[in-house]
């Protein structure tokens, strides 16, 4: 087993200078289990996506990037990891709302982070469920979503973790699934925020005057 840090500390420039964005939903860093979830179409010709899902708290935030521990046998070609960020309907996953920016899984990859964002941005509004669905591509291969050793749920920070949904039929149908896949999503303050705060801070300093 490997084991694997992410970088949770991502700088955003926004309109006011630089903002962190923090995780709000994380299970890293951990362990890879060395196995995990198949994407895309598998070579037993079955055709696998899954999806973690959270329910935001009382802020709204700005989506800034998800982390996933993908891996890729040297048997499979490279393939591009899609998917994006999806309403809630019933508990799973139901439309999409903004497509995450394909990224390439390069054949013979070993269990590492990759990061995914949206193009345009997109606000998670709050008390709002979001389901994270990463899929691959309709031709044969091997490229997994690993999972965890010890097998670990993510822990929410400013989102509540709802579960994993995995489905066998490109979304048609979908199951809960208990093997929980490594992953981190970041997110920022919305501007409205930062403005709230800066007037905070103008405020408190005239005051000290």
């Amino acid at each position: 087993m490997v084991a694997l840090r992410a970088c949770f500390a991502v700088a955003v420039l926004t309109a006011g200078g630089v903002a962190s964005a923090n995780p709000i939903l994380s299970n890293l860093p951990a362990n890879s289990s060395g196995t995990g979830t198949n994407l895309g179409l598998g070579i037993d010709s079955v055709l696998r996506t899954k999806a973690v899902g959270l329910t935001m708290g009382a802020e709204s935030l700005d989506f800034v990037s998800m982390e996933v521990l993908m891996s890729n046998p040297s048997t499979s070609p490279s393939s591009n990891l899609v998917g994006g960020i999806y309403s809630d309907v019933g508990g799973n996953p139901g439309g999409l709302l903004a497509a995450f920016t394909p990224t390439m899984i390069a054949s013979g990859t070993t269990a590492q982070i990759f990061t995914l964002t949206v193009a345009g941005g997109f606000t998670l509004n709050a008390g709002q469920t979001y389901w994270f669905r990463l899929d691959g591509p309709n031709s044969t291969n091997s490229m997994m979503w690993n999972s965890l050793s010890p097998n670990a749920a993510p822990t929410g920070m400013g989102a509540n973790f709802v579960g994993y949904r995995f489905s066998t039929n490109d979304g048609a149908s979908w199951t809960n699934s208990t093997i929980y896949n490594g992953m981190t999503i970041n997110a920022i303050p919305t501007p409205g925020a930062f403005g709230v705060l800066a007037m905070a801070g103008l405020v408190s300093a005239r005051r000290r005057r």
